[in-house]
């Protein structure tokens, strides 16, 4: 069994973790990016409603060290909020890959024929379970330890929720060290993606809690597979995970687009 792929975050209702992750920080601007070059429409609305239309970004700006996004309006907006002291807008799109976002705008500002709109701390990515998985970039690995026997996982896959990888350097006496003792819950793992010119450090992502679901040997590679879920992991280690999730999953999509 495949571990759950949801983001962590038990704050949320169950039902949302399934189907709904969050996208924040440098991964919003990386984001916004795509949409301005890609011209990807955007549907905008009053989050009280009575007007919507559809638009595009325009323009990304920064004011007093505050990044903002431009988009356009006409008049009917201008009808709609004549009377209103504090308008928001909700703003839903459909990306390249076929998966629908949405986000809730703080209160915007109309300035040179613009709406001048903040970047939200949070936008929404909605998408079935089964596309939450990528395939891991080559030379990803997780390291954990049994016993004080440290084991390093080759990666096969990844999701926001957990991994699917290869045992490496697997001995007889640690192969049996994992049959006897059949831990479930990991602590203090590391999950290691392949380094873009940076420091090692900002491409790991440390992992307090892990549940192995399944470890075995494939009876048709002969290797030792090891499928688990993260199960705990601090703010700042989930931001730094889906910043890298987004970023490699931009990359796969980016190369398949060229071999198309």
């Amino acid at each position: 069994m495949w571990p759950g792929c949801s983001q962590i975050n038990p704050q949320r209702p169950k039902d949302t973790m399934a189907n709904i992750e969050k996208i924040q920080g440098d991964a919003i601007l990386q984001l916004f990016k795509e949409l301005q070059q890609e011209k990807i429409p955007l549907q905008v609305k009053l989050t009280h409603g009575g007007y919507q239309h559809l638009s595009h970004l325009k323009q990304i700006r920064k004011r007093l060290r505050t990044n903002y996004f431009l988009i356009d309006y006409n008049e009917d907006f201008q009808k709609a909020t004549k009377d209103l002291e504090d308008w928001r807008l909700k703003i839903e799109f459909t990306a390249k890959d076929g998966i629908q976002y949405s986000f809730q705008t703080a209160k915007s500002d109309v300035s040179g024929g613009m709406i001048w709109i903040k970047f939200p701390e949070t936008v929404h990515r909605h998408q079935r379970r089964s596309l939450f998985r990528l395939e891991a970039p080559h030379g990803t690995r997780l390291y954990y330890n049994v016993n004080d026997i440290r084991y390093k996982l080759l990666v096969i896959n990844v999701s926001l929720g957990g991994t699917l990888g290869v045992l490496v350097s697997l001995t007889r006496q640690m192969e049996q060290e994992l049959k006897l003792n059949n831990p479930t819950i990991l602590k203090d793992v590391e999950l290691v993606f392949p380094s873009q010119g940076e420091n090692e450090d900002d491409s790991k992502v440390n992992i307090k809690r892990c549940q192995i679901i399944r470890q075995e040997r494939n009876p048709q590679t002969q290797k030792y597979e090891c499928a688990m879920e993260f199960k705990e992991i601090t703010e700042n280690e989930q931001k730094k995970l889906a910043e890298l999730f987004y970023r490699w999953q931009r990359e796969y999509l980016r190369k398949r687009r060229l071999f198309r």
